[in-house]
């Protein structure tokens, strides 16, 4: 198999339940498909405006594009990664189009990166290296928000500001376990929590005008332990998209309503959405260590 191989999902390679590729722009694969891609994956995002996949790629600490051919390019490469590692999070873009992911860092190197659309890729100076980043979005008003915690304390969701190359974050939700995923729709600030295996959803207006507590927010939707929840993402209308470590990738409707989407493959971690086209994008590890990634196109309709 080339480096980069295209194949059906099938097999061994993936258990899909109940998909069918039905509508969607005739150019357009919207799947079931497999992309196979030698890199170690973990967020992804979906420009709807240039009609390209960003994705990190911790195997070589950067930001690769795909844009429907059968190849990855380098879009960017990364400040030196720490001595912790790359630990690339969840990405996103801001309204002047700069990109935006997180390290995680281990509790000494974590921060968040950014990549102008005009100059150098950075690190946002002035965040506190002991808070360990996943996830990361941007709020309809073009706020970005990001999720972390401390080994031994709790977790956050804050809001991220950044001028100048400077960083402050202002604290959203407090005393959650381990924020993962995040997501905004409207007023809805969305998170997933690996640690109590759940999803709430909180008003973030309110959160703005003064920090809510884990507790205080709706549950969307309870899992188990061994789901291991990962990033996630969302479509206009406030359904999520969420997979993790179990190899189970979920659909989560605004109102709750569950439904899997497949199951059955190795751990899932950043999810994109093309709502135009009726797809998602699924960033896959490989099921051994040494076997290669995969992007998973998973038709909605």
């Amino acid at each position: 198999m080339s480096r980069f191989a295209r194949v059906l999902l099938g097999g061994a390679m993936a258990a899909v339940l109940s998909l069918t590729a039905c509508g969607g722009d005739d150019d357009v694969d919207r799947g079931p498909t497999t992309i196979s891609i030698n890199a170690k994956l973990n967020g992804l995002y979906w420009d709807s405006t240039e009609s390209k996949l960003y994705l990190t790629d911790d195997g070589t600490n950067t930001l690769k594009v795909w844009d429907g051919d059968k190849t990855f390019s380098t879009f960017a490469t990364l400040p030196t990664a720490p001595t912790s590692g790359a630990t690339l999070g969840q990405l996103t873009r801001g309204t002047d189009g700069t990109l935006y992911t997180t390290r995680f860092g281990f509790g000494t190197d974590g921060t968040v990166v950014a990549v102008p659309k005009s100059g150098a890729p950075f690190n946002v100076s002035g965040l506190d290296a002991l808070r360990r980043r996943i996830g990361i979005t941007t709020a309809p008003d073009g706020a970005l928000v990001d999720g972390w915690f401390i080994r031994g304390g709790t977790g956050s969701v804050s809001q991220l500001a950044v001028s100048a190359g400077q960083g402050t974050e202002k604290e959203l939700v407090t005393g959650l376990g381990k924020p993962v995923g995040l997501a905004v729709v409207g007023d809805r600030l969305i998170v997933s929590d690996q640690n109590t295996a759940r999803i709430g959803v909180y008003s973030l207006s309110a959160a703005r005008a003064k920090a809510v507590t884990a507790e205080s927010g709706q549950t969307l939707a309870t899992f188990t332990t061994l789901d291991g929840l990962d990033l996630m993402a969302a479509g206009p209308d406030g359904t999520v998209y969420v997979g993790g470590s179990g190899g189970k990738l979920y659909q989560i409707g605004a109102n709750g309503a569950m439904k899997v989407l497949a199951t059955g493959w190795p751990g899932i971690r950043g999810i994109a959405v093309d709502s135009k086209n009726s797809r998602l994008f699924a960033a896959v590890v490989g099921a051994q260590t040494g076997d290669p990634s995969s992007i998973r196109i998973v038709p909605l309709d």
